[in-house]
C-alpha cells in the first residue's frame, strides 16, 4: 500500500522465523516440523512449518504462505495489518505514515475496513436467516419448497464468500443487491396473499 513502510515485509521476514510466529500463536510443533492446522478441523498434525524462511503448508486443506500470510489468515485481516501485528509482537520498528497523503490513505483504509466489517456482520445475519428458512422449507415441503430448491446452493455459496472474502462481496454490486433483496424477502416470508386479495400471515 502506498505511503506505508516499504521495508516492513522484508523486516518481518528477516527478523521473525515461521516457527517463532507459529509458537507465538500457540501452535505445538513436533520434531518433524508438523503441528495441528488452525485453518480447518485438524485431528492429526498436517501443517508443516518449514525452516529458512520457507513458510508453512497444510497437506490437508492446502493453506500455505509465509509468516505474514499465516497471521493474515489466522486473524482474518490484510497482509499489511498482519505485518504490523508481528512488528508490535516482536518489537520491530516501522515507519508510520507522516505526510498528509499518507495519513489520508491510512484513514481511508481504516474507514473501508470498518465499513466492510459492518457489512459482513449484517449480511451474514440476514443470509443465515434466509438459509434457515430455506432449509425448513425443504424439510417441511411447504409453500416455499420450490424457492428453496432454486436458491439454497447460491445462498450457501454466498455465505461461504462472506466468511472467507467479505471485501470481494462488498465490491460485487450484484451480490450486494441480492443481499438487499434477501432482507426484504425475509420480511415477506410469512405474508400470504389470499385468493380474494387479502393479506394474511
Amino acid at each position: 500500500m502506498k505511503g506505508y513502510d516499504p521495508e516492513l515485509f522484508r523486516k518481518i521476514k528477516e527478523a521473525v522465523s515461521m516457527q517463532q510466529v507459529a509458537e507465538y500463536y500457540g501452535l505445538q510443533i513436533n520434531r518433524k516440523g508438523l503441528c495441528l492446522c488452525p485453518f480447518h478441523q485438524d485431528k492429526d498434525p498436517s501443517l508443516k512449518i518449514y525452516p529458512n524462511g520457507k513458510g508453512f503448508y497444510c497437506f490437508s486443506c492446502g493453506a500455505g504462505g509465509d509468516q505474514i500470510k499465516f497471521v493474515s489468515m489466522y486473524l482474518d485481516t490484510s497482509n499489511y495489518e498482519a505485518a504490523k501485528e508481528l512488528a508490535a509482537a516482536f518489537d520491530i520498528p516501522l515507519a508510520e505514515p507522516v505526510t498528509y497523503r499518507e495519513k489520508r490513505e491510512a484513514e481511508l483504509a481504516r474507514r473501508r475496513r470498518a465499513a466492510v466489517a459492518v457489512f459482513k456482520k449484517r449480511a451474514i445475519m440476514y443470509v443465515k436467516m434466509y438459509w434457515i428458512l430455506l432449509c425448513e422449507a425443504i424439510h417441511e415441503r411447504n409453500e416455499h419448497f420450490t424457492e428453496a430448491l432454486q436458491n439454497i446452493t447460491y445462498i450457501e455459496y454466498l455465505l461461504q464468500n462472506l466468511e472467507e472474502c467479505p471485501e470481494e462481496v462488498y465490491e460485487d454490486k450484484k451480490a450486494v443487491r441480492r443481499i438487499g433483496e434477501i432482507e426484504g424477502r425475509i420480511a415477506d416470508w410469512y405474508i400470504r396473499i389470499e385468493a380474494d386479495g387479502t393479506i394474511s400471515r
